[in-house]
């Protein structure tokens, strides 16, 4: 079991990620409604979200088909595939009921990455006006575990939805690494820290 962060893994976790949510969102966004197949396994992920004993055998195909050889097998980095899990789980909530994807593609994200923390600044670019998602983005900082920054990041996915026009995307990508990476107490503190930045900076809200 990894005891330390590893870049090298929160990359090729990163990758495994994107490929996965594109998968579901070419095929949910290529026709209304999306097809049988990703309307099932989205609906699949937002189920095992709201907290119950994961159905692996239901969610299965989802997560492990395709596993990187370059990536740890679940058993040696556990951190690995909860950020794995949570991730497409927050996307699934993210994508529910939009006919154009919410994953930030690589074309846009060679431009600027939407980090969590820039997605975070547009639900309200007005700081003054924005203290609930400054609350949710402190208490994700705050939380004990795992599932309680995991609590934060979903009211905050929740408030990019009812955002304007619901457009605000995201590199999931990066909210992957993310979330491997605050599994890790030496690596933790970085990642709030780039939030931090990411939330503040001018560069937040402009192209």
């Amino acid at each position: 079991m990894r005891r330390f962060f590893s870049r090298d893994a929160a990359k090729e976790l990163g990758f495994f990620v994107n490929k996965q949510v594109f998968r579901l969102q070419n095929e949910y966004t290529k026709r209304d409604g999306g097809t049988p197949r990703s309307r099932a396994a989205l609906a699949r992920l937002r189920r095992d979200l709201d907290g119950g004993a994961p159905a692996w055998m239901l969610i299965g195909g989802d997560l492990f088909e395709g596993w990187p050889e370059n990536l740890p097998s679940p058993d040696e980095d556990p951190a690995a595939l909860r950020a794995l899990k949570t991730t497409l789980e927050l996307y699934a909530l993210h994508q529910q009921s939009r006919s154009r994807g919410v994953a930030q593609n690589a074309e846009s994200a060679r431009t600027k990455r939407m980090t969590f923390g820039r997605a975070c600044r547009l639900i309200d670019p007005d700081l003054d006006h924005a203290g609930g998602v400054q609350r949710n983005l402190s208490s994700a900082e705050a939380a004990p575990d795992f599932e309680g920054v995991v609590r934060s990041v979903r009211a905050l996915i929740m408030l990019m939805r009812g955002a304007g026009d619901g457009a605000i995307v995201l590199d999931y990508r990066s909210l992957a690494q993310d979330l491997y990476q605050v599994q890790f107490p030496d690596a933790r503190e970085d990642v709030f820290q780039r939030w931090s930045m990411d939330y503040y900076s001018k560069s937040a809200i402009t192209q």
